[in-house]
Formats: C-alpha cells, structure tokens, sequence
C-alpha cells in the first residue's frame, strides 16, 4: 500500500535543498544540480503495474501556468495518481520559475530502452530529469569531461564514452526519487551538463521517467 505520510522535518529539509539547488545554479560555473527526495512506500511497485498496463508515454507542450495534467497519470490509481500528478506540477512550476518559461515540454512514463547511448550535452536551455522507477541518468562533473570529444565522438557508443570520460570512476549515478535539472548547450552562460540515459536494453529492466525541457529560448 503506498503511504504518503512525510515529517515536517523531511518536508523543510527538502524545501531547503531545492531552494539551495536553484540559487546554486543561478551562477554561471555551475551547470548541474541535483536534490534527493523520499519517494512514498509502495509507489514503485504501482508504477511498475501501470506501465504495463498504460505503456504510451505522456509527451506534450505545456503552456504554463494554466496546464492540463490529467493524461499524464491516467490509468494510474489512487493514491499513486494524485501524488504523482501533485509532484510532476510542483517540479515542472520550479522549473518554469527557475528559467523564466512559458512553456514546458512535458514527457512522463515508461522507458524501456537505452535511449541516449553517448554521453552528450542537450541542445536545450534547461531540462529537469527524474526517475521514479528504475536506474537514474547518469552525468559527469566539468572536470572529468574531454570537451573536444563531444564535438566528433566515433561512432561507437562505447568507444565514444571512453573518449569523452576517460575516468570511468569519475561518472554520477542518479537514483530514484533524486531531481536533477541541468544546463543545456543553448543556455547563454555555460557550456551544458554531459549526461546520458543508463544502459538497459534487453534487461528487462523498466524506468518511469519524468523529463521537463524549456521550449523557448528567453
């Protein structure tokens, strides 16, 4: 059953690592964040059940602040559906807030691919990744990164990987419930953050994934 009792405590010191996380990526050296969270008991057992029964992806432009979430959720039952509804508008909102956007694109829902391979930067000014369910996105910190394999990484992703992160060590795993929001290539102050999807095709293995992108470039 999923219980979605939190400790005023755990609710401050959240509020507090977010907040500290927006004002941290505000600077211009700084081109990734992260925050953890406490997902609720039971919420990826009920995730993993609705994604086998819903397994299209929700993947539309939202205008904010007036915005429509009850697809994104459909299917998922209760008291999963409205937590998860409530989550996805608080993060997208702080998103919104933290790059001034009037509109998101919005994706949410099952991945059971490698999706992105390489390490590599998004050709966006911020996106905003989190992974209910399953292995989180996988980046690297500045200083561990071959800036000049990016631009002509071989073919291979695996060869291309070790070109561009020498230092296999030196790779951050993401987890599950953990917020990232990054720097893309359009961002007007920094070189975006290197990331890719983990490895998990022909696993059987199943993410649920949130990932909010800004759409224009103000």
């Amino acid at each position: 059953m999923l219980s979605t009792q939190t400790r005023n405590l755990s609710t401050l010191r959240r509020a507090d690592a977010e907040a500290e996380a927006s004002e941290r990526l505000a600077h211009g050296e700084v081109n990734l964040v992260s925050w953890h969270r406490e997902l609720p008991l039971g919420l990826d057992a009920q995730l993993v059940e609705w994604a086998e029964r819903f397994p299209a992806k929700f993947d539309e432009v939202v205008a904010m602040p007036n915005y429509d979430l009850s697809a994104a959720t459909r299917g998922l039952a209760e008291p999963a559906r409205t937590w998860l509804t409530l989550d996805v508008a608080g993060l997208i909102a702080r998103l919104s807030l933290l790059a001034d956007a009037r509109r998101l694109r919005v994706s949410l829902g099952a991945v059971r691919t490698d999706q992105c391979r390489k390490f590599h930067v998004d050709y966006v000014r911020y996106r905003l990744i989190t992974t209910y369910v399953g292995p989180g996105t996988e980046w690297v910190p500045d200083a561990a990164v071959r800036r000049e394999a990016l631009d002509h990484p071989p073919d291979c992703p695996c060869d291309a990987n070790k070109e561009i992160v020498q230092d296999a060590s030196a790779i951050r795993h993401a987890v599950p419930g953990e917020v990232i929001v990054m720097k893309g290539a359009l961002h007007r102050n920094h070189h975006g953050a290197v990331h890719r999807s983990p490895p998990i095709e022909g696993t059987g293995r199943v993410r649920v994934v949130l990932v909010a992108t800004t759409v224009d470039r103000s």
